[in-house]
């Protein structure tokens, strides 16, 4: 029996049975031969979900839009852009891409990622599923990802999930990370606490596998160096106020002068502003690196004599040429799907694009001329004079090309044109499975003349060693000290400034 005319219809009709809102609109992509998928946490924070059951459930908007993330978008932008121009890296490939908000929340992240792998829930099949993931920014997002990605065998690279965790191969095959395991991070540390011959340490980390992994490797490393955790207090982002409100009291309470701290640098904020409201500013604060060079804090002018003497493990910043001019010369005009640069747009101009309405209704903001110009802007997403979690995005998508130039064979003739870029084998033929075991065994220098290399998973232990001090103009600024560079510790002693007055660090515990 044949079908009918309405049932062949129904049969051939695209049916999109999910209908998540806040998801796909906040995204970027763009077409080309293979997609790299990115998760970034451009915004902070979800709305607190409707749990009447009444009505069909749906990802809670995205809150706390954070500027320096559409920064680390355009890392993204930029690098794909660069590649594609190439004429030695896939030559005759063109790399694509599609970016989403992971809003630091893995339910936005996870649906984020089965969107981006299946080719997107708006559009019924029309966009290229992506063939790897870059992110995600937190380790326990990138957990639940990598259990989720592995049986399907798509890589993941994060350059921000630095848990100690996730170096397990047998728990975590697709995982790989263009930033150091914390071990090595906490470690550091240890060794900076034995330096200095503190003996008493309190914590105050991320409730979260980032901040619990690091104070495990902490109380691990400091056994038989005659060094004891005082206290261990743990930051949730749901009740932060609270939470920081019961940390301050013990750190006010407690004779140890130095607090290790382990969490985002927001809720190391109203961490640190819970301290000044009990007038507790004479501890030294040891700084992880996800808030130890933060441009947000050190710009805050209450916490400039709370802060000053921190000490930070950070995340190496290295120069991409040509990245600044990239960012100066963006405008939507240029990228009209790009609700992450509208939005920036608008927040530095203080006016409205066509498309994107809701901050100009609520603010009465008059319309953008087009006229606008990022050239003379000053600002965190302009700022390319230290560039730490940007360049390991940038690591990450020519960890990925390199990949796939393997993959594809992409041996290029001589050719004396060398904007002629040569076909490579057919991408469409490639498997995520394929690309998973390029990756790991991907090995290549750098611009910069760095070897790169996945080691278990991870890069090999570089940092620089930092010291918040205050400027001639009375406000904050973070300078190098020193560097670790594999299991070697170097520490210009003099060039530290320590809090309070005094030019010492008064950080021993009063107990005996």
């Amino acid at each position: 029996m044949g079908f009918s005319v309405e049932e062949e219809t129904l049969q051939e009709k695209c049916v999109n049975l999910d209908t998540l809102q806040n998801l796909d609109g906040d995204g970027f992509y763009q077409d080309g031969d293979v997609i790299i998928g990115a998760l970034i946490n451009v915004h902070n924070l979800a709305a607190t979900p409707d749990l009447s059951f009444t009505r069909e459930a749906e990802l809670p908007p995205c809150l706390e839009f954070q500027e320096h993330s559409v920064h680390w978008v355009q890392a993204i932008v930029f690098a794909v852009e660069e590649i594609n121009r190439s004429p030695s890296l896939l030559p005759g490939v063109q790399l694509g891409y599609h970016i989403m908000d992971s809003c630091s929340r893995y339910p936005h992240s996870l649906t984020a990622a089965m969107s981006m792998i299946s080719g997107g829930n708006k559009t019924c099949g029309t966009t290229r599923p992506a063939k790897v993931i870059i992110g995600d920014s937190s380790s326990t997002q990138s957990i639940l990802l990598s259990r989720t990605l592995s049986p399907l065998q798509i890589a993941m690279i994060s350059y921000l999930a630095s848990c100690p965790c996730l170096s397990d191969r047998q728990k975590y095959p697709n995982f790989f990370r263009t930033i150091p395991s914390d071990a090595y991070q906490a470690r550091t540390m240890a060794q900076i606490a034995k330096r200095f011959g503190w003996t008493w340490v309190g914590a105050v980390v991320a409730d979260n596998d980032y901040g619990r992994g690091a104070v495990q490797v902490f109380e691990e490393e400091i056994k038989g160096m005659g060094i004891c955790l005082a206290f261990f207090h743990t930051l949730y982002r749901e009740q932060l106020a609270k939470d920081a409100a019961r940390a301050a009291a013990t750190v006010q309470a407690s004779s140890a002068r130095v607090i290790l701290v382990f969490s985002w640098y927001v809720d190391v904020e109203v961490f640190l502003l819970e301290l000044i409201r009990r007038n507790v500013t004479d501890r030294l604060f040891l700084a992880s690196e996800v808030w130890s060079t933060s441009a947000y804090l050190l710009a805050n002018p209450q916490l400039y004599t709370i802060a000053k003497g921190t000490l930070g493990v950070a995340l190496r910043s290295v120069p991409i040429p040509g990245f600044d001019a990239h960012l100066r010369q963006l405008h939507p005009a240029r990228y009209p799907d790009d609700e992450f640069l509208r939005t920036l747009w608008e927040n530095t101009f203080d006016c409205s694009l066509t498309k994107s309405t809701t901050k100009a209704f609520q603010n009465a903001l008059p319309p953008c001329s087009g006229r606008e110009s990022l050239e003379g802007v000053q600002s965190p997403f302009t700022d390319t004079s230290h560039l730490t979690v940007a360049y390991n995005i940038y690591l990450a998508v020519y960890a990925v090309a390199h990949a796939l130039h393997s993959l594809l064979a992409c041996t290029p003739q001589n050719n004396s044109d060398p904007k002629i870029k040569l076909k490579c084998s057919s991408p469409d033929n490639i498997t995520a499975a394929q690309l998973l075991k390029h990756i790991g065994q991907v090995h290549f220098t750098t611009q910069s003349g760095e070897e790169f290399y996945f080691l278990d998973g991870s890069i090999p232990p570089v940092y620089d060693l930092v010291n918040w001090q205050r400027a001639p103009d009375g406000s904050l600024r973070y300078v190098s000290i020193g560097r670790v560079d594999g299991n070697q510790l170097i520490i210009n002693e003099s060039a530290i400034s320590w809090p309070g007055d005094s030019g010492k660090c008064k950080c021993f515990s009063d107990l005996s």
